[in-house]
């Protein structure tokens, strides 16, 4: 039997949000009859940049887009080549990145209304999060949440529990290392009355001052060890449109290594991290030196939790069981009829189309 054709559209094959998402369910599509391809959509020239994919969208069965958001025009060219859209966001791309740490996303019309534009010539829109879903919801077909998944075979488990000296993990992008700056005093404070070291998994150090710092490079064949050797895990984020939108990738990574973790309650963050459970919520700087200082003085806490999160791990985020679910989704788009007739009926009417493909195999909207 012939393979359905998947054309993945990306900006940036070596984004985290393409290769962690979208390139790691290539195998399981194969598996399924799918066969998934990567193009290239560059920011520049605008109009001529989907021209010179015209034959990478003619011959596609569907287009699976990865944070993209096409110019008036350019959709209505791509739609004739190829109509049957599948959007993949795990960011708040309806806004701007705040261009400064402190400063409200970019909110402006323009943005948000191509964005919505985008959504809606999709058959489909698969979301980090819950709360990125409903920041979607509204003008989507239809919705599904995907949470960005982790391989679990990728993750020895760590000893949260150890007697040693603590180590606090964080792990991300150095452009995301203005978060952990913000815990400057708190953990300023913490060390006047423990020994710790932070661990920082990343491509350069933090500006933190007073803290016994320990820089490993970043590296994705790596990384699962760097988080074993670490006791528990720290997501700090501020609170905005824009956090609230990300993806609490950073919150999953310590649960898959077996890691409490103590994050901000914004956003996916909330959903990943269990209260009390697999680590604690802080918001301010009092709440974050209490978490912490409960988890440094109680070594059995900290192992019961991270027991717990690696629990939750292995039955909600493991590419294993996330990455058919997925593919499920693109196969009951595929087999549900011809493309063309999910797209030239009306909103309420591509609905009800999707639910009922994606219903057929199991697969609630």
């Amino acid at each position: 039997m012939a393979l359905k054709r998947v054309t993945v559209v990306v900006a940036n094959r070596n984004a985290p949000s393409y290769r962690l998402r979208l390139a790691s369910l290539k195998p399981y599509a194969l598996a399924a009859g799918l066969e998934l391809t990567t193009v290239v959509l560059p920011r520049r020239p605008e109009w001529l940049r989907v021209l010179r994919l015209f034959a990478a969208f003619r011959a596609s069965e569907l287009l699976l887009f990865s944070k993209l958001k096409l110019l008036l025009g350019e959709d209505f060219l791509v739609r004739r080549w190829c109509p049957l859209w599948v959007l993949d966001v795990d960011d708040a791309v309806m806004y701007g990145k705040p261009k400064r740490h402190g400063e409200p996303p970019d909110q402006a019309w323009w943005r948000r209304r191509r964005f919505a534009r985008m959504v809606r010539n999709c058959a489909l829109t698969v979301v980090g999060s819950r709360e990125l879903e409903r920041q979607v919801a509204l003008f989507a077909t239809g919705t599904v949440v995907y949470p960005t998944p982790v391989d679990l075979r990728r993750y020895p488990l760590a000893q949260p529990g150890a007697q040693e000296e603590v180590t606090l993990g964080w792990i991300g992008l150095g452009k995301n290392l203005r978060y952990l700056e913000d815990l400057e005093g708190v953990l300023q404070a913490l060390s006047r009355r423990f020994r710790f070291r932070l661990r920082v998994i990343s491509d350069r150090v933090p500006r933190l001052s007073g803290i016994h710092l320990e820089l490993v490079p970043w590296s994705e064949a790596t990384e699962g060890e760097s988080l074993a050797r670490c006791h528990l895990g720290v997501a700090p984020l501020s609170d905005d449109l824009w956090t609230q939108g990300k993806g609490g990738y950073r919150c999953i990574q310590y649960a898959a290594a077996g890691l409490p973790c103590v994050a901000s309650p914004v956003g996916a963050n909330r959903e990943v991290v269990q209260n009390g459970e697999t680590g604690f919520w802080a918001k301010t700087p009092q709440e974050w030196l209490a978490a912490l200082t409960r988890l440094l003085e109680n070594p059995s806490l900290r192992a019961a939790m991270g027991q717990k999160a690696r629990a939750r791990a292995e039955k909600l985020y493991d590419l294993r069981a996330l990455a058919p679910r997925y593919v499920g989704w693109l196969r009951s788009l595929l087999l549900f009829g011809s493309a063309q007739g999910l797209v030239a009926v009306n909103q309420k009417q591509r609905r009800a189309a999707v639910r009922e493909a994606l219903h057929e195999e199991g697969f609630p909207v």
